[in-house]
């Protein structure tokens, strides 16, 4: 394939009277560029994860330790964005009229793993992006924590503020002073002694909101290194074999963007670490509900 060098590509754009026209065919030049420099060196993406996928939308299982889209500082380009682009146009996806392919609706934290969804075409990002924005899409993410809660259902309702400077960088805190609303509801799911396997739904979308409001209800996650340095032991199990942080997204139901009276529910399993902490837990423990 014969890709535009950038004398050409300055060229076209002198040339020709449409301008978005010429910003669309370069936009599709720096896919392919891009597409032949990064998929040598990313790590091929599993067919197995994905959940759903349709003309509009792909959603993914996404795996604990990987990044939805580089982040800020873009020192990683093996992220999930670009392993799924070069998996889809593999498979023949083409480019909309913008140029573009596939558009990330919205992340989950490297340590999280679960259900995302991205857009293939620049109408369903639209829409789908509103939706989230006006917290129409229903979450529900299931987590580990250190100690089983004896209720069956709690509120925290607790304003969190986004950590500056070099020691914040990435991490969060509860400030009820200087916090943005946030309020999350936990449910109870299974209790393992002093382990316990909740359900949290997210009526806001703050940073780490989950792990933060766990710990603001005195039951943080079984491992967060990011927040607790000091180690934990369960007093029934010993250590358990858990070296990622136990939060897991696991369903979402929203309106499909083409068809707006049409909801889609998607869930994700366990992956393997957590199938096995799973395992473990049950296999040397009564359930106690």
């Amino acid at each position: 394939m014969h890709l535009e060098t950038p004398s050409e590509i300055v060229h076209i754009v002198q040339s020709d009277r449409n301008y978005y026209s010429a910003i669309r065919m370069i936009n599709r030049m720096a896919m392919q560029m891009t597409t032949q420099d990064a998929s040598s060196s990313l790590t091929p993406f599993d067919a197995q994860l994905v959940l759903y996928q349709d003309d509009d939308i792909i959603c993914i299982n996404k795996q604990a330790g990987e990044l939805v889209v580089a982040d800020r500082w873009k020192k990683e380009t093996n992220v999930l964005l670009h392993k799924l682009g070069v998996y889809l146009r593999a498979q023949g996806h083409q480019p909309d009229a913008t140029g573009r392919d596939l558009y990330p609706v919205h992340r989950l934290d490297r340590d999280t793993s679960g259900v995302v969804v991205f857009a293939k075409n620049a109408e369903a990002h639209r829409n789908l992006s509103k939706q989230f924005e006006s917290r129409d899409v229903a979450k529900k993410y299931w987590l580990f924590t250190r100690g089983a809660p004896e209720w069956d259902e709690h509120i925290v309702d607790a304003p969190l503020r986004r950590l500056e400077g070099k020691r914040g960088r990435g991490r969060g805190t509860v400030d009820w002073e200087n916090g943005k609303p946030a309020r999350t509801q936990f449910r109870v799911l299974n209790r393992y002694h002093d382990v316990g396997w909740l359900e949290a739904e997210p009526e806001t979308g703050r940073l780490h909101q989950i792990r933060l409001h766990a710990m603001e209800a005195g039951f943080p996650l079984l491992y967060d290194p990011q927040y607790l340095k000091a180690p934990w032991e369960s007093e029934f199990y010993g250590p358990l074999p858990l070296q990622r942080v136990p939060l897991h997204a696991h369903w979402l139901r929203f309106a499909h963007p083409r068809n707006r009276q049409r909801d889609l529910e998607i869930s994700a399993p366990l992956d393997g670490a957590l199938t096995q902490l799973v395992r473990v837990l049950e296999d040397e423990s009564e359930v106690m509900i």
